[in-house]
């Protein structure tokens, strides 16, 4: 069974260097001779089996002659264990492909996130400080949605027009939208971020668009233009670019929804927010950050079983 072993690290050896092509090759011909019942007549499983037991010896003589005893139990020992352990690693790479975590449905810590640290980058401000506070669920309050009122599963996003994050993640929010039309309420929650120039108005304008209901239609200009210096005369463009009346312009000039925009605000640092983008799916699950289909997908699956 040694040879199994050899024959998997050579094999992965051999891609990096030359050397360890004709190890390779040696093994997989003691492995075929082995599964067809016949001997390995290279002697590589007793080389190894050699070189193996000198190491030992030389740190500790007891150890080898035990290794020596019972070296094909030991060798099989680590064998299933090779296997056991690629089983494993090929189910958690499945999961994380499917369902965007290396433990499936029920989600939690996956060492795999580390592969794309970038994407759970956020919006955050030192002044937001939620800490020592007794967080409550969100709620969708009044604020704009897409989706029956009934949903099975309701996602709450706080974010912020000025953040470059939450920007990153509107094409993920259209793709969830796509995949679970008439399934998912989606809600969308200001958290305007204070060091973040504009952010403000911004989070207003798209409030004073609603009332001609144009909101979603506003919501996904100020981040097509979200590089611009939006002035109030720009969002007054933007305004007028969609059809909207003068009235928008009274709106915004009076800064009629900062209390409803504050109130966002205010409501997510009591749910936990202290960057955006962050979201919450059925008050059960938070995610912060950028994340793939695949990560929300596992969730909102398992929401509407």
């Amino acid at each position: 069974m040694i040879c199994i072993i050899a024959l998997i690290i050579f094999s992965i050896m051999s891609i990096f260097s030359v050397r360890y092509r004709a190890l390779a090759k040696e093994a997989f011909d003691c492995v075929f001779r082995r599964m067809t019942f016949r001997p390995c007549t290279s002697g590589l499983d007793r080389r190894l089996k050699t070189s193996i037991l000198g190491k030992v010896s030389r740190k500790h003589l007891g150890m080898a002659k035990f290794v020596a005893r019972h070296f094909e139990a030991i060798s099989w020992f680590f064998t299933i264990l090779m296997f056991v352990s690629l089983f494993f690693t090929a189910q958690g790479i499945y999961n994380y492909v499917v369902y965007g975590n290396c433990n499936g449905e029920q989600g939690g810590f996956c060492v795999y996130d580390a592969l794309a640290p970038q994407q759970s980058s956020t919006c955050t401000d030192p002044s937001i400080n939620v800490n020592g506070t007794a967080f409550a669920l969100p709620t969708t309050d009044d604020d704009p949605s897409i989706g029956p009122a009934d949903a099975k599963v309701t996602i709450i996003e706080f974010g912020c027009y000025s953040c470059p994050y939450t920007k990153k993640a509107e094409p993920i929010v259209t793709e969830i939208l796509k995949k679970y039309e008439g399934k998912i309420k989606f809600v969308y929650r200001d958290f305007h971020i204070p060091t973040h120039p504009g952010s403000e108005i911004r989070a207003v304008a798209a409030n004073c668009a609603n009332d001609q209901g144009k909101y979603w239609e506003y919501h996904d200009a100020l981040f097509k233009r979200q590089e611009e210096e939006l002035t109030a005369d720009k969002l007054k463009s933007i305004a007028s670019d969609l059809g909207l009346s003068l009235e928008f312009n009274t709106c915004l000039d009076s800064m009629a929804y900062l209390d409803e925009t504050n109130k966002d605000f205010e409501d997510g640092k009591l749910a936990g927010v202290s960057g955006t983008p962050t979201f919450f799916i059925n008050g059960k699950e938070t995610i912060v950050g950028v994340k793939p289909l695949a990560y929300f997908s596992g969730i909102i699956d398992r929401e509407l079983k």
